[in-house]
């Protein structure tokens, strides 16, 4: 009887680990699976720099009007362009 509660406890404690992953995100309250849109913005054509290698503070505001965070930056060959890419994390 004494080791009774122990699974109990076990599955408590797993419960709210889930929980807590759940709204661990990057904003409070967020939970770590919200919504990440992928900004792409032209940056060389042939050799030649068409655009700026930061990210677009308007086209930012669009994909997340309430906020964001940048997850992840890359680039995107296509060809002779090159794309620079931003993966957001919305609030």
């Amino acid at each position: 009887m004494l080791y009774a509660p122990v699974p109990l406890a076990l599955a408590a404690f797993a419960a709210a680990g889930a929980v807590d992953l759940y709204n661990n995100g990057p904003f409070p309250a967020t939970p770590t699976f919200a919504h990440e849109p992928t900004i792409e913005q032209p940056y060389r054509d042939g050799g030649r720099i068409v655009g700026t290698a930061y990210l677009n503070p308007n086209s930012a505001d669009e994909a997340c009007p309430n906020g964001f965070e940048i997850r992840r930056q890359g680039t995107r060959e296509d060809g002779p362009r090159v794309f620079l890419t931003w993966t957001l994390r919305c609030r």
